[in-house]
């Protein structure tokens, strides 16, 4: 199967991809925008650096997700982008593992099934965004899509509704998407299980309000759902809050929640609603606190079970 050979027939691409939507696979996307990089460019005058930039990209997209891996590439198009990230994941993969062979390899193409199935998606993606009159084979893919790379990366949501513009803080977006890629960057060749949850949590949100819907909470259930395909268990419920946001707010991660879901925040009512959240859950605590306070008083005369220093800043609040 070749893209190329289906062309401009979208009844027949259309046909072939509601055949291939029923397969098991995930997609990764690396999108560069060319026209972004035509004079006096990292494209065009420095070339290598521009290439390894992309393969650093890549490489991270990838062994994030699946670091035990085998690379098929196709045996046509640019060889030196290839050479090059074969070179790039050679020095940057680790060392021979227990069997003395390498979890994170390439293997041969060949008459490769893989190498045909991402030659009709990114194909078909392709011609989404060349050509404006063509269906939106992307947005059709977006139930296999795990992850969007762009670059250059524009970092704005798509916003199209002018009631949900109007909500949109830019001040909110942009230090919650900062802060999130910084932990990103920061954490993203980790081997620890849970710091690699986190970075797969935070980009999950960031894929939605980046290329999904800006204003949309993403389920815990969908979260779990690509998450365990990071590490080999099952995370729980429980897991995803204790070790994986709760960390992540200690960290000082802005990450909303309500009871549809989790996302990065782009508004005001974002911000609302993890306090809202939190204050129905807090509230009745410390107002249990304080019936349990007033008895011992009571009884006492004298006992403050608050006056022990850990405790002082709830007396400011109760008194």
């Amino acid at each position: 199967m070749k893209s190329k050979a289906i062309g401009s027939n979208d009844k027949r691409r259309m046909a072939l991809l509601t055949e291939i939507l029923q397969l098991d696979f995930k997609v990764i996307l690396l999108i560069a925008d060319k026209e972004k990089f035509k004079e006096k460019s990292a494209l065009t005058e420095y070339k290598k650096t521009f290439y390894k930039f992309m393969h650093k990209l890549l490489y991270n997209n990838l062994y994030l997700v699946y670091p035990k891996l085998k690379i098929c590439a196709d045996a046509l198009g640019d060889n030196e982008f290839k050479e090059g990230f074969k070179r790039y994941v050679e020095s940057n993969r680790p060392k021979y593992n227990i069997f003395n062979d390498y979890d994170f390899d390439f293997a041969d193409s060949q008459n490769n099934n893989l190498v045909q199935l991402a030659d009709i998606i990114v194909g078909s993606i392709a011609r989404s965004l060349l050509e404006p009159t063509a269906p939106n084979y992307q947005e059709i893919l977006s139930g296999k899509i795990s992850h969007i790379e762009y670059f250059p990366n524009t970092g704005k949501p798509n916003i199209v509704n002018q009631e949900d513009l109007s909500k949109f803080n830019d001040d909110i977006y942009n230090l919650s998407v900062r802060l999130a890629d910084q932990y990103i960057d920061s954490n993203i060749k980790s081997i620890e299980n849970e710091k690699r949850l986190r970075v797969g949590f935070l980009r999950i949100l960031l894929f939605e309000v980046q290329n999904g819907n800006p204003f949309k909470f993403v389920t815990s259930y969908k979260i779990l759902e690509s998450l365990n395909e990071y590490v080999g268990f099952k995370v729980s419920k429980t897991y995803l809050y204790r070790q994986i946001v709760a960390p992540l707010r200690d960290e000082k991660i802005l990450i909303s929640s309500s009871p549809q879901g989790y996302k990065i925040p782009v508004s005001i009512d974002d911000i609302f609603s993890y306090v809202h959240q939190t204050h129905t859950i807090v509230s009745p605590m410390l107002h249990r606190v304080e019936i349990c306070r007033d008895l011992i008083k009571e009884k006492t005369g004298t006992l403050d079970i608050l006056d022990s220093e850990p405790f002082v800043k709830y007396k400011k609040y109760f008194d």
